[in-house]
């Protein structure tokens, strides 16, 4: 089975990607398989073949014993996955790595070099998608709440170090993906994915997903147009109390086109 392989971060619109993917009739749509807190994006539906293929009766996504499997056992937690992607009739399917799901020497070994599996990058403006991950962190919750009215105190010795984490993650797999001389294409937070029609989101992917050799065909018919944005407010001053003396001092260190600009 294809499996598109989403390399992207927190805050960078993936998990309303992924909501609205769920419209391609051949592809099925996971979430974080390999987070901390879960093997997000599986159905319930398929967790009796899953509990089958792995061994593991766990008890929801959130079992300790299925994080367990899925850390130390990523290839077969995979496998797992695709059987059980197949028995709905799937024939691609996709799922998210975050830098802090696991290690990049694990996704080396058991990830990569998969039969079948490409990869896409998801990217945001770095500023926006640390001030949204800092409001979620401050709250505790990552979906369905009004991030709107939170205004941040951000340190700038904090966000330089996030930005080379960020950046860090993002540029070994271009590296790694350029060696090997396969195709990336970037998907962009605020040109593919942020207040876009479905349609114009499934058509964008669509249009990636051909780079990389794989065919899906945009519904005529749309079941789910994904999730509500969380943050209504536009002015970054609105949701950073100390953005004057914050921003001066990210010119001040020149790490202004970094903050501005996408992870390069």
């Amino acid at each position: 089975m294809d499996a598109i392989c989403l390399i992207a971060a927190p805050r960078t619109g993936t998990n309303h990607l992924c909501e609205v993917l769920k419209n391609f009739e051949d592809l099925a749509s996971f979430l974080e398989l390999f987070e901390n807190d879960g093997a997000h994006g599986t159905d319930p539906e398929t967790w009796p073949l899953l509990r089958r293929l792995t061994g593991v009766d766990f008890a929801n996504h959130r079992d300790r014993r299925l994080i367990a499997y899925t850390r130390e056992n990523p290839s077969g937690w995979l496998d797992a996955v695709e059987a059980a992607a197949k028995a709905q009739g799937k024939r691609v399917m996709s799922f998210k790595l975050f830098r802090h799901n696991l290690p990049v020497e694990t996704i080396e070994r058991e990830i990569m070099p998969r039969t079948g599996v490409r990869v896409m990058m998801v990217v945001r403006r770095q500023i926006d998608s640390y001030v949204s991950w800092r409001k979620a962190v401050e709250l505790g919750k990552w979906q369905d709440v009004d991030t709107t009215g939170i205004r941040l105190t951000l340190d700038p010795d904090s966000f330089a170090e996030w930005l080379d984490a960020q950046e860090r993650w993002y540029d070994h797999w271009r590296n790694y993906l350029n060696r090997r001389f396969l195709p990336c294409p970037v998907l962009r937070y605020e040109s593919d994915i942020d207040q876009q029609p479905a349609e114009a989101v499934l058509r964008r992917f669509a249009g990636a997903a051909a780079q990389l050799g794989i065919t899906l065909k945009v519904p005529g018919a749309i079941a789910t147009r994904g999730l509500q944005r969380q943050d209504r407010a536009r002015n970054i001053g609105d949701k950073v109390r100390n953005w004057s003396e914050f921003s001066r001092e990210v010119f001040k260190r020149g790490l202004e086109k970094r903050a501005f600009g996408y992870p390069s």
